[in-house]
């Protein structure tokens, strides 16, 4: 299918997760990507039955599971690093085949010792499992981390070498921190396993509605069309705990006038 849209669930963080897979299945949402940050899939409680369960509440909407995620900025180094391992468990619990996982923020002075510690974590910890239970690891880069920038990525990536990592591309934040956000696209083309997709205003680390900032996305869905691209677009939102239904409805609208599937559902 060309154009699978999901949208995370961490943007509904102020709902019971139930009814937030309902409302984007009723919106018309393709998929979903289950953020362990939602108070509902909290990964130090999250057991292995609890898994099954979400993975048919999923299913029973009709949704498609598209990721998995765990960032956990903010939280302990030692709790997150942990976490980090039991949601590659929880992500093949799921039935899912794709985790989500980002760097820490840097730490003046301390980026080389945060880099060579989360290489260890990565090879030590997290791909082995990963590559034994048949997950893909797709590392995100963020504005003001240490995993800051794609060439960061990249490098990462060369460093560990293994076929279980590769990129999550959030096209905001490459936008943000890389030279040209076109060619990032073609530098990641053979490690590209997942997107997030959202606008942002010019210079600004905030999270908006597609087509509401000063991103180029037509440029960046034609750019990602061309090297093959076909996985999913995930829009991926948060500070609207207050309403979510009304940004994830006009995100969908968008993107699909962009992918040319407008249709009844965005309108509810």
């Amino acid at each position: 299918m060309v154009g699978r849209v999901g949208f995370r669930t961490a943007g509904f963080r102020g709902w019971p997760l139930r009814q937030a897979l309902q409302c984007l299945r009723d919106l018309g949402y393709d998929g979903v990507e289950l953020c362990l940050e939602h108070p509902d899939m909290r990964p130090e409680t999250l057991s292995a039955d609890a898994c099954i369960r979400w993975s048919e509440a999923v299913a029973e909407t009709g949704l498609d599971i598209a990721s998995v995620s765990y960032h956990g900025d903010g939280e302990p180094d030692d709790a997150r690093s942990a976490n980090q391992v039991r949601a590659v468990h929880i992500t093949a619990d799921c039935g899912a085949k794709l985790l989500i996982l980002n760097g820490q923020k840097a730490v003046p002075g301390k980026e080389l010792e945060q880099w060579r510690a989360f290489v260890r974590h990565l090879r030590d910890r997290v791909l082995p499992l990963a590559a034994d239970l048949g997950i893909r690891v797709a590392l995100e880069p963020e504005p003001g981390h240490f995993l800051h920038a794609s060439s960061d990525l990249l490098r990462l990536l060369a460093e560990l070498g293994s076929p279980a990592a590769g990129a999550n591309l959030d096209v905001g934040h490459a936008w943000l921190t890389d030279p040209d956000v076109l060619n990032t696209v073609q530098e990641l083309k053979p490690w590209l396993y997942h997107i997030h997709w959202e606008d942002m205003p010019a210079g600004e680390h905030r999270h908006l509605v597609p087509g509401t900032g000063d991103m180029p996305l037509d440029a960046l869905h034609e750019a990602l069309t061309a090297v093959g691209y076909s996985g999913y677009y995930t829009v991926d939102l948060f500070d609207i705990a207050d309403d979510p239904k009304t940004p994830a409805r006009r995100s969908l609208a968008a993107l699909r006038k962009m992918f040319g599937r407008e249709d009844k559902h965005v309108s509810l």
